[in-house]
């Protein structure tokens, strides 16, 4: 730093007061605004996934008030008890040997590869066709499909008759509702005597029969079970057979007929709905690129589809294999059936701790391996255990913080430029006039002769005062200076007359060791008599005169002779010859010099 100069440090001190400022408020607004960020995150994370549970507690709820509906209606309670009674007649009868056939084959060529290739392994047919032949009649007429161009299949004339006048309402009341099928369940055999979808289920028992041991079996047992009006019951998703292992929910409820249970009403839905409300109808709202709600169950299997499964299921089952969240058996599944519902399992941890009842927010590891904000809110539907997960990925979020993080590095680099020369230019006015000031010291001290210092208009008080203050020293230097030269030649010219010249020059170049030894010289002394009376008893400057005269007339005797005076003192004048240069007469030259000079004094 001693080679830096006082504009550089002063320049440097500026730069690194504005770097530390800017530095400390850009970290604490970074901190405060990510902090902020991060608020405003968990609200709107906390807000979606409120508003997305509570649209499926509405869908739910209006799933069960429409069953609930139309189990209180006349209606139902009279096509079953008709369906009922017609199915006990076809079933006292014996099946055709052609709707055999054509249910086996359908069974054989287009249910059995169906279930087999969404399983993963071959399925028996035999397990899956109806017992009883009423199932095998009204299966070959309504569930085995007719090939194109073909002539319709003639079935059961009084059954068709009575499901014409009764199909349009249902089918309209499963289309309103948003069910994929609508059963008319009796309440014995808990036969399915009228569908609207008419799957391999329809026509079946559910007690006996070949879907005996499935959800919806589950449900119309629990409706069996002390039921009453207006009860309700709920089946969570599961694969389901006649939906080709599709998963399927349940909804359904008692009917009654003048006080007695008549039979059963039941909707099935898929998770369709669930994914729309969960994917703002693929339109995500307000999730970013890669924020997402879903449903989870306790049995840690997502009930709604996965975002990227939608958008880009290359890249999902990429993921979702690296993450090691899915087995094979899982992903082909997926694949098969274009589905992440009851497959995609979610970490056991995260589902624990919301049915624990834990809150809040926090960063996780999502089902794809990656960084999530997530928030979870359990779902109040009653016989279902769902909670629904909002999630947004941590890299997404702080990408715009990222950002204005690089935008802010950059503008501090922009800004501490500019301050840089800022500063290197206001230092370097500032400290002009010192510059100014330096230079004509340094011309001083070079011995060049310099004007009065002229700073610029501008220039600092103190400076001003400086150099005025320099000004001031140097005159009064000056003064000095000459008084001391002035003094310095009268002292010589003291020396001068009092020494030798030689002598008086070695003193005047700052000899000071004048004590020579000298081989052979002689040494004349000459004492005035009087000397003293005259100078008492006479005019002093009469007297001085003439010693003045005696001593120049002396001098140029001795300077004749070769002598050089050595002393005046007093009444004697010194003089030697062979002192300053050599002589061999030196002793007749010095007796000559005082016949001389006793001639002049005379």
């Amino acid at each position: 730093m001693r080679n830096v100069s006082v504009a550089s440090r002063l320049a440097l001190v500026v730069v690194l007061v504005a770097l530390v400022s800017v530095v400390v408020t850009s970290i604490v607004g970074l901190d405060r605004g990510r902090r902020l960020a991060g608020d405003e995150i968990d609200k709107q994370l906390t807000a979606v996934g409120a508003s997305r549970a509570d649209e499926v507690e509405r869908y739910v709820a209006g799933l069960e008030r429409a069953v609930g509906g139309q189990a209180l209606t006349p209606r139902p309670a009279v096509a079953i008890e008709a369906f009922s009674a017609r199915f006990r007649e076809l079933a006292d009868g014996t099946a055709t040997s052609r709707n055999e056939a054509l249910v086996d084959e359908y069974y054989r060529d287009v249910v059995a590869p169906e279930l087999s290739e969404a399983r993963g392994r071959p399925v028996n047919p035999a397990g899956l066709i109806p017992i009883s032949a009423a199932g095998v009649t009204l299966q070959a007429q309504y569930v085995v499909p007719v090939a194109d161009g073909g002539p319709a299949r003639p079935g059961d004339a009084d059954w068709s008759a009575l499901h014409d006048s009764l199909d349009d309402s249902f089918r309209e009341f499963a289309l309103q509702a948003g069910f994929e099928d609508f059963y008319l369940i009796e309440p014995i055999a808990h036969v399915v005597v009228y569908s609207t979808a008419k799957d391999i289920d329809f026509a079946t028992s559910l007690r006996g029969g070949p879907h005996s041991g499935s959800q919806l079996a589950s449900l119309t047992y629990e409706l069996a079970d002390d039921p009453a009006p207006g009860d309700v019951a709920i089946r969570d998703f599961a694969a389901y057979a006649p939906a080709g292992d599709r998963p399927s929910a349940f909804i359904g409820a008692p009917v009654f007929a003048d006080g007695d249970l008549a039979g059963f009403v039941v909707g099935r839905f898929s998770p369709e709905r669930l994914t729309a409300i969960m994917t703002n109808d693929r339109q995500w709202g307000g999730l970013g690129d890669s924020g997402e709600t879903y449903v989870v169950a306790s049995d840690t299997r997502m009930r709604s589809d996965s975002r990227l499964f939608i958008d880009d299921r290359s890249a999902f089952f990429d993921d979702v294999e690296s993450a090691g969240t899915a087995d094979a058996n899982e992903i082909r599944s997926m694949q098969v059936l274009g589905t992440t519902v009851l497959l995609q399992p979610i970490d056991y941890r995260q589902v624990d701790a919301v049915f624990a009842g834990e809150t809040g927010v926090g960063e996780v590891t999502n089902y794809l391996g990656r960084e999530v904000i997530s928030t979870k809110r359990l779902l109040d539907i009653d016989g279902l255990e769902w909670a629904v997960f909002a999630e947004a990925e941590t890299a997404e979020i702080e990408a715009p913080i990222d950002t204005f993080n690089r935008n802010l590095l950059v503008a501090i680099a922009v800004f501490i430029v500019v301050v840089t020369f800022i500063a290197v230019w206001w230092a370097d006015r500032l400290l002009e006039p010192l510059r100014i000031i330096s230079t004509r010291l340094r011309a001083i001290r070079g011995g060049a002769d310099t004007q009065r210092t002229e700073l610029p208009a501008r220039s600092a008080v103190e400076f001003a005062e400086l150099s005025e203050d320099i000004d001031k020293m140097i005159e009064t230097l000056q003064r000095r200076t000459d008084a001391a030269r002035s003094r310095a030649d009268e002292r010589l010219q003291v020396m001068r007359r009092l020494l030798p010249a030689s002598i008086a020059e070695r003193a005047e170049a700052g000899d000071r060791d004048v004590v020579d030894q000298i081989a052979t010289a002689t040494v004349a002394v000459v004492v005035i008599g009087g000397l003293g009376t005259l100078v008492t008893d006479g005019s002093p400057d009469r007297a001085r005169e003439l010693l003045d005269r005696f001593v120049e007339e002396a001098d140029d005797l001795a300077a004749e002779r070769g002598l050089d005076r050595v002393q005046l003192t007093g009444d004697a004048y010194v003089a030697a010859c062979g002192v300053s240069r050599p002589h061999l007469d030196h002793t007749a030259r010095a007796a000559a010099f005082v016949l001389e000079v006793r001639e002049a004094l005379r």
